[in-house]
């Protein structure tokens, strides 16, 4: 599986809101594995991933909404470099999970997410909260 860097935050927010139908029951599959099969083997990359093969952004395996200041592959490299992982490296979904208990702030989170058209809705900052609980 692959995942990007920006959905290991927004998977602990999901509250099956999402851009369509497909998309909502893509994510909700991939998070309900990821929660049963903590030891599965995730390859991190700053690009579509498994989660996006379902999004309307993207457009023939490429994300239309990529090259800008604040874009999404600049959250993706934001967080993954607070969470210390290396675009392409091979990591357990709980060692990113424990990373993101260790490394991740709400005011980390504020500064990368503030622009997202979903931060707004409180779900991303109460996941993070759930959390580290």
């Amino acid at each position: 599986m692959e995942i990007r860097g920006h959905h290991f935050l927004c998977m602990l927010g999901f509250r099956g809101l999402g851009y369509n139908e497909k998309f909502v029951k893509n994510m909700d599959e991939i998070i309900r594995k990821l929660n049963n099969e903590q030891d599965m083997l995730i390859k991190v990359v700053d690009n579509v991933d498994n989660i996006c093969s379902m999004c309307p952004n993207n457009v023939g395996e490429e994300c239309k909404i990529e090259s800008y200041l604040g874009s999404v592959r600049e959250k993706d490299r934001a967080i993954l470099k607070i969470l210390g992982i290396e675009v392409g490296e091979v990591v357990r979904y709980k060692d990113v999970v424990d990373k993101i208990k260790e490394n991740m702030t709400e005011e980390k989170m504020m500064n990368i997410c503030k622009d997202c058209e979903w931060f707004s809705l409180g779900y991303c900052l109460e996941g993070i909260r759930k959390l580290k609980g």
